[in-house]
């Protein structure tokens, strides 16, 4: 898609992150569809974000690809290659469906930030729920033990219906 050969993304990947960090101590750098991005190349290049400054490295499910195990097998994947003090974050499309499912197989596996939208608002099909993601982990916190999502809960509901009115989607029943 780049049509830059695997020595310039290394290089571009490097000179964007620490421009990024000239500016601010907090970066998130993204490799683009990285769940059907070959995965020792991902990791390079992921090295060489968190190498430059990179805080946090978010994991996307661009296409809406991923299935749950899958995705928690990458984002497990990533922590044991990419060497380093980052956040792992999800970003999970919902073309199958799967983007919430995906984003909590990530958590169970290690990540600590999930890329979401109230309603799963996004591209194509949507993004992971925040509402969805939020009470799973809350819910189940038996699962997800030691994770706290710092929201608050009781403004879900409202907040929900006030991106329905404003944007003209119905939320899903």
């Amino acid at each position: 898609k780049l049509q830059m050969t695997p020595d310039q993304v290394k290089a571009e990947a490097a000179a964007g992150v620490a421009r990024a960090r000239g500016y601010t101590a907090d970066v998130e750098f993204s490799p683009e569809d990285g769940y059907r991005s070959d995965p020792d190349f991902m990791c390079e290049v992921c090295q060489i974000a968190v190498d430059n400054g990179a805080t946090t490295l978010n994991i996307p499910d661009t296409v809406g690809y991923a299935v749950p195990a899958d995705y928690a097998r990458l984002i497990e994947y990533v922590l044991q290659n990419v060497r380093g003090e980052y956040v792992v974050s999800t970003h999970c499309h919902d073309d199958l469906g799967l983007a919430v499912a995906n984003s909590l197989a990530g958590v169970a596996a290690g990540a600590r930030q999930v890329e979401c939208a109230i309603n799963g608002l996004g591209e194509r099909a949507g993004n992971a729920a925040l509402e969805e993601v939020v009470m799973a982990i809350r819910t189940r916190s038996d699962f997800f033990t030691d994770l706290d999502v710092n929201v608050r809960t009781e403004e879900l509901a409202r907040t929900s219906r006030l991106v329905s009115r404003l944007t003209g989607y119905h939320v899903q029943y």
